[in-house]
């Protein structure tokens, strides 16, 4: 058997697959622009906690909606997925598809940062965003926000809410790709960055 019709071993293929998948996301996101990060984003951590599923601290991902229903859901490709947060792309051809976002991890907001270190990320996932929701002594509702992409960029942000639940306002928010931009945030967007780099080579 000639070398190049040899079969490859299931750790060779698993990494050709990683290595794709990672390509992918590159190639995503370099259609996303700053808002459109920053938008997507913002758009999962409002949708992260519900009446069903109440959550103080947790972090969710953000994949293309087609890889998403495949991998999450089981479901054949270009299926629908009923159970995650679809966003509108960018308008552009190919390069900008549907986004979705769903929950990986719940956690009080003590053992957000240590959740970084056993999230289970993947290749294929665009971002990975946390969120810690907190209360002032007015009873007024907080949700502050960190999240990675997998090209390097990061955003925080926080958002205020109403009584009834619903944000209201936008407080701060940036994108970078400076840790040291982050203050405070800094050390969970270092967990999330290295999850999303660790999926990437294979693990």
């Amino acid at each position: 058997m000639a070398t190049d019709d040899a079969p490859f071993s299931p750790d060779v293929l698993l990494r050709r697959a990683a290595a794709g998948d990672a390509a992918r996301v590159r190639e995503v996101l370099a259609t996303i622009g700053p808002s459109r990060l920053l938008d997507a984003v913002m758009t999962q951590a409002e949708l992260a906690v519900d009446d069903e599923r109440p959550r103080v601290a947790g972090i969710d991902a953000m994949a293309e909606l087609d890889r998403a229903a495949i991998e999450v859901m089981d479901l054949p490709q270009g299926a629908g997925m009923d159970d995650v947060h679809a966003f509108p792309s960018d308008g552009q051809p190919i390069a900008s598809p549907t986004l979705v976002g769903w929950e990986l991890v719940t956690v009080p907001p003590s053992r957000l940062e240590g959740a970084t270190m056993s999230i289970a990320a993947r290749p294929w996932q665009l971002a990975l965003v946390a969120f810690a929701d907190s209360v002032d002594r007015r009873g007024t509702h907080f949700r502050r926000v960190v999240a990675a992409a997998a090209d390097g960029r990061m955003v925080a942000g926080q958002l205020r809410f109403d009584a009834q639940g619903q944000p209201t306002d936008l407080l701060d928010a940036i994108v970078t790709r400076s840790t040291a931009d982050l203050v405070d945030d800094e050390q969970l967007a270092v967990g999330l960055l290295a999850a999303l780099r660790e999926c990437a080579h294979g693990a």
